[in-house]
């Protein structure tokens, strides 16, 4: 069964098989309160008094602290290409979509469910107990439809970043300028909200990504670079496992 649903700003998927229509009210429900909570689009969310000086740090629920300080580790451990500050304010977005993701497969499988997928803005969450292979296809960022590449997942995380749906909004936060080197880029591996991460900085870091994701253990890219004469598809990194990962 498959239920669909317009949750941070954006069409959030979930396919959980043989569940009812009760099993979706939880986990929409927990991305609704994170949407609430964390949106920097809502005026009284959480997220938004600390951005305008409303909320002093050490004030934060210690959810907000927690994701503050993830997104601390994050600009460290890519080297300054991930930052949530990279405006000049604190905007976390980029983390949470794949901690949300996160957030509702811990919800799926509280209630009993092992099996499901997750899909919200290109990025995709798959797990299963059994034989069942989630397929997830690529887009090709030149033309929407066309699927450059597909992927068969059992139990992983697909996360993309791409300037090619909504323009220039993915910026370098060293030269603070439009990330403009490469078209998209797909980053697979077992944690959604590493995996996205790592999607947003190796877009970010453009020609410097290929050894800094050669060195991310059991993860792989998917890289696109920006030529206007032809798609060419460079897929580096390690294999695909399903293990714990950094975060």
């Amino acid at each position: 069964m498959r239920r669909v649903a317009q949750i941070m700003g954006m069409p959030i998927s979930i396919d959980i098989p043989e569940a009812d229509n009760q099993t979706f009210a939880w986990p929409f429900g927990r991305l609704r309160q994170i949407d609430s909570k964390f949106s920097t689009y809502k005026p009284d969310s959480e997220v938004s008094k600390y951005r305008q000086n409303k909320i002093e740090e050490q004030g934060l629920s210690k959810e907000l602290k927690k994701i503050v300080w993830a997104c601390r580790r994050a600009e460290k451990l890519t080297g300054g290409y991930f930052s949530a500050w990279a405006d000049g304010s604190f905007d976390p977005s980029g983390y949470v979509k794949g901690w949300a993701i996160a957030e509702a497969g811990k919800i799926i499988e509280k209630q009993g469910f092992k099996t499901y997928c997750i899909g919200a803005g290109g990025d995709i969450l798959a797990r299963s107990d059994s034989n069942k292979v989630w397929d997830v296809g690529i887009q090709d960022p030149l033309n929407n439809t066309k699927i450059l590449n597909k992927l068969s997942i059992s139990n992983g995380a697909v996360a993309t970043s791409g300037n090619y749906q909504r323009g220039n909004h993915i910026y370098n936060p060293k030269t603070k300028q439009p990330a403009v080197k490469l078209l998209s880029v797909t980053v697979i591996g077992p944690d959604i909200i590493w995996a996205d991460v790592l999607a947003t900085a190796v877009f970010a870091m453009g020609e410097k990504s290929y050894e800094f994701i050669k060195n991310q253990s059991n993860y792989q890219a998917i890289i696109i670079p920006n030529k206007l004469t032809a798609v060419t598809r460079e897929v580096i990194g390690g294999d695909v496992a399903s293990r714990n990962s950094k975060f």
